[in-house]
């Protein structure tokens, strides 16, 4: 065996344990990079970790620090429950309220938005007849919606490895057809459920401010209560500092240094919340996401990356490949880490991209969607929240629709993307 087949196969043996064990796929990488990069290829330690994304780091950091910021101060609270004031009367809302926050909080860099949506989205389904199967599905939807915006961080994972590898990214562009390819499943299990008529429904009247936010126990069961936030300073320079993000991103700052600094500024001001806001930085995403890409770098370096663009060649038929990776992505996915499966994923579709015309946000879209739109699975992370925080009675018809639900999407969704993204831009 040639290293650069050698360095294939460590790829794979690392992300099977990092999807089968309680390890971290990017420790296991940067493991992988000295062993590959140092040991066996005789690089240099510098060289190694030549690879190491800095910039995308720091917007993973900073955004979720930001994020989490604004979860502890109350902010995403009084933004839902507002949200929902709005529309008080109009139950056929609430569902798309839930949708559109939920996407909102995954663009803003929330890696797991549904379990901060689910509980109060599911306690008010249950209050209000509304199906609770149809409503988790939204927020699962939702966070899938928002998973590849420009700040969110698997939409800086896409970025960055196009970065490095010279190719041109179109992070709006991605951002769009993630969210409509998102937002047409979840207006068909809208309309399936009998969403239009709950028009004629309202909503039943709260003790307190609409709705109250449940705090799941470790079982999933809402046992405490938090009242909804009244509007503070605090929340105020909060929600400004996120749009001011926003700004920042169509501006074209850096993102990770802007977070970051906005959310230092809310700390001159109250600085209570910000140490356990930085530890709950979801480090561990952090470390599997630029661990993945320095060792990547590395294979890149010794002829590996360059070696798929041959094979694919080869093949003679790149299309079908993104086709493959795109199921490959799904199945993964579904039972795994979306982040994990992007950051190994994407760079494997640059040999394609760089010996072929197929447009780049075509082919990386098919991948990240199909990785990010089957966390509807009961198996995924944001799935096995909605399923959580669902009430007793309905927790197993939410749990089997997830199931059935899950099972069409990750067959459907990568050959759809595919034939409607891929073929048309190959024309």
């Amino acid at each position: 065996m040639t290293l650069q087949i050698v360095s294939l196969v460590v790829l794979v043996i690392a992300f099977v344990l990092g999807t089968t064990r309680p390890l971290n796929l990017g420790m296991i990488a940067l493991g992988a990079t000295f062993a590959v990069g140092v040991l066996a290829a005789d690089l240099s330690t510098e060289d190694a970790l030549a690879g190491f994304p800095v910039e995308l780091m720091l917007i993973l950091v900073g955004v979720t620090y930001l994020f989490n910021v604004a979860n502890a101060n109350g902010t995403v609270d009084w933004l839902i429950n507002s949200a929902v004031r709005m529309v008080r009367g109009r139950t056929v809302f609430i569902p798309w309220i839930m949708f559109a926050v939920t996407a909102l909080l995954s663009a803003i860099g929330a890696v797991f938005s549904p379990p901060i949506v689910a509980p109060i989205a599911l306690a008010f389904a249950a209050k209000n007849r509304i199906p609770q199967p149809m409503m988790g599905i939204l927020v699962v939807h939702g966070a899938a919606a928002g998973s590849l915006s420009p700040i969110s961080v698997y939409g800086v994972t896409v970025a960055g490895v196009l970065d490095q590898s010279g190719l041109p990214s179109d992070p709006w562009g991605l951002f769009a057809l993630a969210f409509t390819a998102s937002a047409i499943p979840a207006v068909i299990v809208f309309l399936v459920y009998g969403g239009l008529k709950l028009g004629r429904a309202r909503p039943e009247p709260e003790d307190s401010e609409t709705p109250s936010v449940h705090e799941p126990s470790g079982a999933g069961v809402a046992t405490k209560t938090k009242t909804t936030p009244a509007l503070t300073l605090d929340i105020g320079l909060t929600t400004l500092a996120i749009a001011g993000l926003f700004v920042g991103a169509i501006l074209e700052l850096d993102v990770g240094l802007l977070a970051i600094t906005l959310a230092t500024v809310l700390g001159l001001y109250r600085h209570q919340h910000h140490a356990e806001a930085v530890r709950r930085i979801p480090w561990s995403v952090v470390l599997l996401v630029t661990g993945t890409i320095t060792y990547i770098g590395v294979m890149e370096q010794i002829g590996a990356i360059d070696l798929l663009g041959d094979l694919a060649i080869d093949v003679g038929a790149p299309i079908l490949t993104v086709l493959l990776l795109g199921y490959v992505a799904g199945i993964v996915s579904a039972f795994a880490s979306s982040a994990g499966t992007i950051a190994a994923l994407t760079p494997l579709a640059v040999p394609l991209l760089q010996n072929s015309s197929m447009s780049v946000l075509a082919v990386v879209a098919v991948i990240a969607i199909s990785a990010t739109i089957v966390d509807v699975s009961p198996f995924s992370g944001n799935g096995a929240a909605v399923i959580a925080n669902a009430t007793e009675d309905a927790r197993d018809r939410v749990y089997r629709t997830q199931l059935l639900y899950g099972g069409i999407v990750v067959a459907a969704a990568p050959a759809l993307l595919w034939l409607t993204i891929i073929l048309p831009s190959s024309g």
